[in-house]
C-alpha cells in the first residue's frame, strides 16, 4: 500500500480521519476525563493492536503512544528478530568479503551512491 503521495506527504483518507477522531487525545482530555481508564479497560481483554496517541498541545514534539503491553512485546520481539537477522547477514557478507581487496576510496563510494557527506555528518551529530 502506498501511504505517501509524490510530494512525500502522508495521504489522508477516511481511515486517517477516523483514527485522529477516535485515538488522538490531548493531555488535558486524558487527565480530566475517564479516557485513560477506558483505554486501559480496552487492553484488559484479548491482545489488541489498537493504539492511542497522547499529545501536549503546548509542545509540538511532546507525543507518546499508549499500546497494549502484550502487543508492544510482540513488536519488540519482531524488532529483535529483524535486528538479529540483519546482524547475521552483515556477518555473513563480511565473512564472504574477508579476502577481497578494498580498492575503492570512500569518496568514490559516496559519489557512486550519491551520498551527501555533509548531510550524513549532520545526522550522525544528531544521534
Amino acid at each position: 500500500m502506498n501511504v505517501m503521495n509524490e510530494k512525500k506527504h502522508p495521504k489522508v483518507n477516511t481511515n486517517t480521519l477516523d483514527f485522529l477522531r477516535k485515538n488522538v487525545y490531548s493531555v488535558t482530555e486524558i487527565t480530566r476525563q475517564t479516557k485513560l481508564s477506558e483505554i486501559l479497560d480496552l487492553y484488559s481483554g484479548e491482545v489488541t493492536d489498537e493504539v492511542f496517541v497522547i499529545q501536549n498541545g503546548k509542545k509540538k514534539n511532546a507525543q507518546a503512544v499508549i499500546a497494549d503491553l502484550e502487543y508492544f512485546e510482540e513488536l519488540l520481539t519482531i524488532k529483535e528478530e529483524v535486528d538479529q537477522a540483519f546482524d547475521q547477514i552483515a556477518l555473513e557478507e563480511a565473512g564472504a568479503r574477508v579476502n577481497y581487496k578494498a580498492d575503492l576510496a570512500l569518496s568514490d563510494v559516496f559519489d557512486e551512491e550519491d551520498v551527501d557527506v555533509d548531510s550524513l555528518l549532520n545526522q550522525l551529530k544528531e544521534e
